[in-house]
């Protein structure tokens, strides 16, 4: 009989991971002149379409616009690639496309003379190998756009952008693409261009232009006559930034404000200022001590709003643009900041949210009043938020070093020890987004009445912490370390006993998990391990190897082989002890991951552990391209097995 089948609520476990699916999250919303703009995704399709709306002011009623999927033959929409102008008059948007061919369009939000009607399309249609979005001016005339360079193209492959890969047009609305004005770009260097910009004021073009290992930013005064485009603006270098990454937040006055390395420790925020070029970049702010700058938009007219990031958790402060004063920081939950709309000259902010026990809250942030408000939550069916509360607890770790861990868990709970719980490990940092609502975790919850704890964890690059060269400890050991402080914590605490505590990783963290597992079997109940790398000596005969050496180093470097060798999960297999139930899950034609490690690894289990008391399982998936089918599937086998493997009753 397969082990799972004794446990006969799997119909309920992947009805809750319906429900989960089923949950609709706002994919922005834009405020213009005359109207709030939102994007949802469309009901009953999948989550690559949407719907725009729109509406006079957030109180009032919903209207329809535009639904992002068109009957064009160039194929479905995403989202991401459609742009409001700066009065919302018009919305630019280009269809997915399998080619490089991409064709951008536009739709009118008024009637136009000349051009449209409201909600009806314009005759504008560019198209090419076309990186979009496009780049609006603030004139509403028309945008921006970079178009591969072919050689056949003697107009972009002219004099005056010799050495380019790319080139710069202004498409004008009501024109023509072969009307398209050609931009000169700045003589004397070559490369690609990265990115196109208008600055927040709209008096500047700026280009990124990337070529010969480093990156340069360059700016171009607008005419400011009504006479339209320079067709050979005057560029200006700002810099050469090397290795630095530099984004543009904002102008005030002659200053040009920008994060250098966004994203990591050392970030920070500077000024360039156009009337003093001799003064170079100016440190206008640093990031807090442990903190990374994340994002910042120019708001309010003359400040800057600030996302910290620190440990996965997104905090957000204001500044003064042309002093650098901090004004005041905006309370936030326990969570982490997913997007920002904001306009340079508004105070009115929105900004979306995740935590433990929401995939998303959209608020919105009131810049004159201070005031924070809720104007839309993600809710899911069956899983009722507000009987739970979120606690951040600080662990002790080994060499005196602590480290937050987030604890869900039903409000008003006896601590007597007699609850399941998980531990779920995600990855600390992720330059762009790092979740929060775990969806297994809170099936967990939901189910069995548990105890949902997260841990973050920081795997590498190896020696990359500072922290970790004065203590003398590899990023991975130091993981390790934590996930068995933090199992230690929680049977101390009364949240649960070993017994009854799962310990839940995918990718890199299933590889510490195990590892954990390895040094500390008794600690633990139950172990699940998703498409973990679990051999690491072989990574170097992968062909896929490049990415996974990333965090844990490269086997071929006897250093890195000797420091792999001391917590490398499929060498270290205790056949002494009493191993936990432990389920090992991989998918066919997973390229980050081999399937093999998992195999190897059951069987090295299941070889030295030939009389373990409790299962040690593997688990393959072949799941095609019905990814929402693969992930209800797999979150009811491993609830299955929590069930099965410690004799948990379902209590919801």
């Amino acid at each position: 009989m397969d082990y799972l089948k004794q446990d006969s609520r799997q119909a309920a476990y992947k009805q809750t991971a319906g429900q989960f699916q089923e949950h609709k999250e706002m994919n922005y919303i834009h405020k213009r002149p005359n109207y709030y703009f939102t994007s949802m995704p469309t009901k009953g399709s999948n989550s690559r379409s949407s719907t725009i709306y729109r509406q006079k002011t957030l109180n009032g009623q919903k209207e329809h616009f535009f639904n992002m999927v068109q009957p064009f033959e160039d194929g479905p929409l995403i989202a991401g690639n459609s742009v409001h102008s700066p009065s919302g008059k018009f919305l630019a948007y280009a269809p997915d496309s399998k080619s490089t061919v991409i064709a951008i369009r536009v739709v009118c939000a008024e009637d136009v003379e000349g051009l449209c009607k409201d909600k009806g399309p314009t005759a504008d249609v560019v198209q090419g190998d076309i990186n979009v979005p496009a780049a609006w001016t603030h004139d509403d005339r028309g945008f921006f756009y970079t178009k591969a360079v072919k050689p056949s193209d003697k107009q972009a492959s002219s004099d005056a952008n010799a050495g380019y890969s790319n080139a710069l047009y202004y498409h004008r609305l009501g024109t023509q693409q072969s009307q398209d004005q050609l931009i000169s770009l700045p003589p004397g260097t070559a490369g690609r261009i990265i990115s196109v910009d208008l600055s927040s004021d709209g008096k500047w073009l700026m280009l990124s232009i990337g070529g010969n290992g480093t990156t340069s930013l360059w700016v171009a005064s607008m005419d400011q006559d009504s006479k339209g485009v320079p067709q050979k603006p005057s560029f200006r270098k700002l810099a050469n930034t090397g290795n630095d990454i530099y984004s543009h937040i904002g102008t005030y006055g002659s200053r040009f404000y920008f994060i250098v390395n966004i994203g990591i420790p050392q970030s920070k925020v500077v000024a360039y200022d156009t009337n003093a070029p001799n003064d170079g970049y100016v440190d206008v702010f640093t990031a807090k001590d442990g903190h990374e700058i994340s994002s910042a938009y120019a708001i309010a007219r003359n400040h800057i709003l600030v996302q910290y990031f620190q440990g996965g958790i997104s905090t957000l402060a204001v500044y003064e643009m042309g002093t650098g004063k901090h004004v005041r920081d905006i309370e936030l939950p326990l969570g982490s900041v997913k997007n920002i709309w904001a306009q340079p000259d508004d105070g009115e902010v929105f900004f979306s949210h995740e935590s433990l026990l929401s995939p998303q809250t959209v608020y919105r942030y009131d810049f004159a009043s201070n005031a924070l408000s809720t104007i839309s939550e993600a809710k899911i069916s069956g899983f009722d938020a507000s009987a739970f509360e979120v606690r951040q607890v600080s662990v002790a770790g080994k060499n005196g070093a602590s480290f937050p861990m987030f604890i869900a868990a039903r409000k008003g709970i006896q601590l007597d020890g007699s609850h399941p719980a998980m531990i779920s490990i995600l990855p600390a940092s992720e330059m762009w987004y790092t979740p929060w609502f775990i969806y297994t975790g809170s099936a967990f919850m939901k189910h069995f009445r548990g105890v949902l704890a997260l841990i973050r964890t920081n795997n590498g690059p190896p020696g990359d912490s500072g922290a970790d060269k004065k203590n003398g400890q590899q990023p991975f050991q130091r993981s390790i370390d934590n996930i068995k402080s933090a199992s230690a914590y929680l049977a101390q605490h009364n949240y649960t006993k070993p017994a009854l505590l799962t310990v839940h990783g995918t990718s890199a963290e299933a590889t510490v998990v195990a590892a954990a597992v390895n040094q500390a079997p008794d600690q633990f109940g139950c172990a699940l391990i998703e498409d973990g790398t679990l051999d690491l000596l072989r990574l170097s005969q992968q062909d896929q190897s490049i990415p996974l050496q990333q965090p844990f180093g490269d086997p071929a470097k006897k250093e890195d082989f000797d420091r792999m060798l001391q917590y490398s999960p499929l060498q270290h297999v205790d056949g002494n002890r009493h191993y936990p139930a432990m389920l090992l899950t991989t998918s066919q034609g997973n390229t980050g991951v081999p399937s093999w490690h998992s195999y190897k690894m059951t069987a090295e289990l299941q070889h030295k552990l030939p009389k373990n008391p409790r299962p040690l399982m593997l688990r393959e998936y072949s799941f095609g391209d019905n990814w929402m089918a693969y992930q209800s599937t797999s979150m009811a086998d491993m609830l299955s097995f929590i069930a099965t493997s410690l004799g948990l009753k379902q209590n919801a």
